[in-house]
């Protein structure tokens, strides 16, 4: 109650609230800038996924709202993508600290001005910028993917890159719905890069839910194998404790919707 009552407060002076959005802008950018180039990265791609990145082509990078610190370093030149932000307060200060670091911002979400915002990112993908989209967001829940990405592939015509990162030690925000994820600083972080997805243009409705639905178990898939891989369990605090290597039992994921 005291949190709705602080921001109901800030929301009725916009000078205070425009001072509030500065502070946290400052805040997370200097978090960012500390961590960037701060930890050693594992890569661990598909094939198919590596030689379309290198080739330089448009993609959409679908990511989890949780872990968001991967984008940091999923590309070497954040100027060329453009990331979906809600028009959330909150979303405010995210696409503001986004666009500090160097990274164009579109502005919609699911829940309001979804047309807008699908509108910004197709004019991008014109532009020859590749896409961010936390396919959970903006409220969740969490690993949950949304139809909205799929549609955008449809319109823009330019394949979904699933991403997950997780780095050797660090901590959950199990307060928030999405368990933002962060590592410590210096420890090594590894990228999940699975195959990348082609949606086909002008399919049906049941079409676009057998696409979501295989992203999402493509996404879940690179979760779990890489929590395992530090041997860890997904979705729980780190561990200092090395148990033996074993492979998740993982939902398949082969059938795919164009075969």
């Amino acid at each position: 109650m005291a949190k709705i009552r602080l921001r109901a407060f800030f929301s009725k002076y916009p000078v205070l609230d425009e001072m509030r959005v500065k502070f946290f802008v400052n805040l997370f950018t200097c978090i960012f800038d500390f961590f960037d180039g701060s930890y050693p990265i594992l890569r661990c791609s598909s094939k198919a996924s590596e030689e379309y990145l290198a080739s330089g082509k448009q993609a959409i990078l679908a990511i989890y709202h949780g872990r968001i610190i991967g984008m940091l370093r999923i590309v070497p030149d954040r100027s060329k993508v453009t990331i979906l932000i809600s028009h959330h307060r909150d979303g405010e200060v995210v696409a503001r600290v986004a666009q500090q670091m160097g990274y164009s911002t579109a502005r919609g979400s699911p829940t309001y001005k979804a047309v807008e915002g699908a509108m910004q990112m197709l004019k991008a993908t014109q532009q020859g910028k590749s896409l961010m989209i936390t396919v959970d967001g903006p409220r969740g829940p969490k690993y949950e993917v949304k139809s909205g990405v799929i549609r955008i592939a449809e319109l823009a015509q330019i394949p979904i890159i699933p991403f997950v990162c997780r780095p050797l030690a660090g901590a959950f925000a199990s307060w928030s719905w999405d368990w933002m994820m962060g590592g410590f600083w210096g420890c090594p972080m590894l990228y999940m890069v699975g195959d990348p997805i082609y949606v086909p243009a002008d399919i049906s409705d049941e079409k676009r839910e057998e696409y979501r639905s295989y992203l999402e178990k493509s996404m879940e898939r690179l979760r779990r194998l890489g929590a395992n891989f530090w041997h860890q369990e997904d979705d729980t605090t780190f561990t200092k404790e090395k148990k033996p290597w074993t492979q998740p039992e993982l939902a398949p994921v082969s059938k795919t919707p164009f075969q």
